[in-house]
């Protein structure tokens, strides 16, 4: 009955009380003095000596669960949650030089078509730039996903995908300039 009690207490407090009305009473002075043996036996539990609990190789303020009494259940400190860094960085750099260097595909592209000398080099590869667009957008956002999901994993081939299609419009960027100067 005495958890349920203090279980009970603890909601209103965190509740805001009856409608606020702890703003406008006065708290009796044997109120203060229950409150503060709830707030002793929330903090450090009956059965156990104060020295005993944070002796542990816990971090401080982290108390163990066995060592908590049923007075301070839903009390417990967790310690924080540290999480990984997925979309760091280096993730931004390679997925960005990525799709930037599939933009400067395209636009040497459409300059050496415009020309009327050249054509598109890949045979999959549509020649009107909305569509060379639209297929480049595809491929470097599902490239993206999948470095996302192995970084997330924690593999250490994520940058994978990003080097293949940097590598790729290299090539495609590099022939076009290469044409681009011979005209």
């Amino acid at each position: 009955m005495n958890a349920a009690y203090d279980t009970i207490l603890g909601l209103m407090i965190a509740m805001g009380g009856w409608a606020c009305s702890a703003q406008v009473a006065t708290i009796p002075s044997g109120q203060i003095e229950r409150d503060g043996q709830l707030s002793a036996r929330l903090t450090a539990p009956v059965n156990q000596p104060a020295g005993r609990l944070f002796s542990s190789s816990l971090p401080s303020g982290i108390v163990p669960v066995e060592h908590l009494s049923a007075s301070a259940a839903g009390f417990v400190r967790v310690p924080p949650v540290t999480v990984s860094r997925t979309l760091d960085s280096r993730y931004f750099l390679l997925n960005g030089l990525h799709l930037t260097m599939a933009m400067l595909d395209v636009a040497v592209t459409q300059r050496l078509i415009a020309t009327q000398r050249y054509g598109e080099g890949n045979p999959l590869m549509p020649s009107s730039c909305g569509a060379q667009l639209g297929v480049d957008f595809a491929l470097v956002g599902y490239g993206s996903f999948v470095s996302y999901k192995l970084k997330k994993q924690r593999s250490g081939e994520w940058w994978i995908t990003p080097m293949i299609g940097v590598a790729t419009h290299s090539v495609g960027v590099s022939i076009g300039f290469n044409d681009l100067a011979h005209r």
